[in-house]
């Protein structure tokens, strides 16, 4: 009896070491099989895509975006749906002719021509190599049309003779091969719903918060690119956001809502549970004061102080933008009865801040500069680090952009401008089911002023400027996001006091402002957001900046037509 158990155990654990040594083999050698297909099929497209009396391909790229989410939504304790994807694969080519110098790239944005389908999702070789050598074929023939457009087009393109000579691309001047193991996101179902369910508990104690919710949306998107010059890469991003909503009623029957989000690069890098449950009751706190808010009712031009979220607004609006800190190459029109192109009438009015380099184009007490691999920022998770960059390219991991108010130099990818002539690796993969999202986005974006003010400094800089202008207030904004989703109080020269409104919209602040403002913080605060909603980014930005000539619009509240008959139970 005891040689048939010792024998039954020595051939259990036989099976399970080879089972586990298979698993690891397929972990090994899984990717490897997609990136033959992708090289295989590259290789046949550059030497067998041809038509009469056109160009052949030069460059070959493909990306393929292997996504899962999940999204809870719960109310009051209880779970109100959960979504889950499987996971979904979908790819792009980038497939140029011509050469770097004079492309089929027109758009110069980095998007490559979207699979109409689904790629398979098992690296099967064969259904693989199809899928590429269906949206290649496409991609060729729109390659061919769009480059003898593009030579049309030139011509009468209103483009300076040194725009119409830059080369399209830069060739890489280093073949990066870097495919790691990718480490499990965590999506685990009961995680997800056990949060949303606690943290949406806390609303309990609020009866006078309704449509109360807590949403959480876990998402990653595993990208690996290969291209004809070498590079063969695998690049993760995802995030985890934690969104706090909640409504209130006034005694006018106007409805004021609110919304927060916390986010994080994975579900384990959230903060603790007891500091999420923290953060619930301060927002609802926060909402209900906003019930006895005073209705402004005058309109304002004069100081005000951006504080903590209306700060960093400021700062990624103005500075996070092709109008920005972002290099911008002017995209040419062309025509394509093939595919369709890209819509380029949002590009045409950009004014880059390319000629300003060197010239000061902010407050001389502010530098800004770009980092790729900060994770954390005084305990805060960051999301805006990344590895390698959608072109391949390993990032510069400091770039200063701006010394002492002094454009110095611009993020790019390896599309040349008129000044700027080498990429910093910084056309960044996003996040979106069912697509290949990529734009050049900063990773984290610190903006110090070490000589600025304290707190108390800038807030007395705020009331001397007011009566100085002969006003008999100011304002200090602490959000900005809608009519209702907005906290500004209305500061009192005479003591200081606050008293928080309600009913007013704030003119955007734009970037000229920043050239000379009445005071920085020098205390740094950091907040994440998603660039269009897609691309995670953070930002490190003084917690206060006092900013003359504003103007603060009445904008009454929306009146509920029908209010509830008996209170919430």
């Amino acid at each position: 009896m005891r040689y048939k158990y010792t024998s039954m155990r020595f051939f259990c654990t036989l099976i399970f070491a080879q089972i586990v040594s298979m698993a690891t083999l397929f972990g090994q050698t899984s990717d490897n099989g997609l990136f033959k297909a992708m090289q295989d099929e590259m290789d046949r497209s550059k030497k067998e895509l041809k038509l009469p009396d056109s160009p052949v391909p030069f460059f070959v790229a493909y990306t393929v975006g292997e996504n899962q989410y999940i999204s809870v939504i719960s109310s009051l304790g209880a779970v109100l749906a959960t979504k889950e994807s499987p996971r979904e694969r979908v790819h792009s080519v980038n497939l140029f002719v011509g050469d770097y110098n004079f492309s089929s790239d027109y758009s110069y944005s980095g998007n490559g021509i979207m699979s109409p389908n689904f790629t398979t999702r098992e690296n099967n070789y064969d259904q693989l190599k199809r899928n590429f050598w269906q949206t290649s074929d496409v991609a060729y023939k729109m390659a061919v049309e769009v480059y003898n457009s593009k030579k049309n087009a030139l011509k009468t393109a209103t483009l300076t003779d040194e725009e119409k000579a830059l080369p399209d691309m830069l060739p890489l001047n280093k073949v990066e091969v870097y495919a790691p193991a990718v480490p499990v996101f965590n999506l685990d179902k009961k995680s997800y719903e056990d949060l949303s369910k606690n943290l949406s508990m806390e609303f309990a104690k609020y009866p006078s918060v309704f449509d109360s919710r807590i949403e959480i949306d876990g998402v990653e998107t595993i990208y690996y690119y290969h291209s004809t010059e070498g590079t063969k890469i695998t690049e993760p991003v995802s995030y985890v956001a934690v969104t706090i909503k909640g409504k209130v009623r006034n005694s006018k029957g106007q409805v004021i809502s609110d919304q927060e989000t916390v986010y994080s690069r994975t579900f384990d890098k959230l903060p603790s549970k007891e500091a999420l449950v923290a953060k619930v009751n301060e927002f609802s706190n926060k909402l209900i004061a906003l019930q006895g808010a005073v209705s402004m009712e005058e309109y304002y031009q004069g100081p005000v102080l951006f504080e903590d979220a209306a700060a960093a607004s400021i700062i990624s609006d103005n500075l996070i933008s092709p109008a920005g800190i972002v290099s911008f190459r002017k995209p040419v029109q062309v025509m394509s009865t093939v595919g369709r192109v890209e819509n380029l009438s949002a590009k045409r009015d950009i004014k880059p801040l390319e000629d300003r380099i060197n010239k000061k184009v902010i407050d001389s007490r502010l530098s800004v500069t770009n980092k790729t691999d900060m994770t954390d920022f005084n305990g805060m998770s960051l999301i805006g680090s990344y590895n390698l960059d959608a072109q391949g390219v390993s990032p510069l991991k400091e770039v200063k952009l701006i010394e002492n108010g002094i454009l110095k130099t611009l993020l790019s990818s390896r599309v040349p401008t008129k000044k700027i002539k080498a990429s910093t690796g910084s056309l960044r993969f996003g996040v979106r089911p069912r697509a290949i999202v990529l734009d050049v986005v900063p990773g984290t974006l610190v903006v110090s002023a070490p000589n600025g003010s304290t707190s108390a400094e800038l807030k007395a800089e705020l009331i001397k400027a007011a009566i100085e202008e002969g006003l008999d207030y100011a304002y200090i904004v602490r959000k900005i996001a809608s009519e209702t989703d907005q906290y500004i109080y209305k500061v009192s020269i005479k003591d200081g006091s606050e008293t928080l409104m309600t009913g007013s919209e704030i003119t955007p602040v734009p970037f000229t402002k920043l050239k000379r403002v009445l005071g920085v913080s020098k205390e740094q605060a950091s907040a994440n957001f998603l660039y269009k909603g897609e691309i995670p980014t953070s930002v490190i930005y003084p917690k206060s900046i006092l900013v003359e000539d504003v103007e603060i619009n009445n904008k009454p509240l929306s009146v509920l037509k029908e209010s509830p008959l008996i209170t919430l139970p």
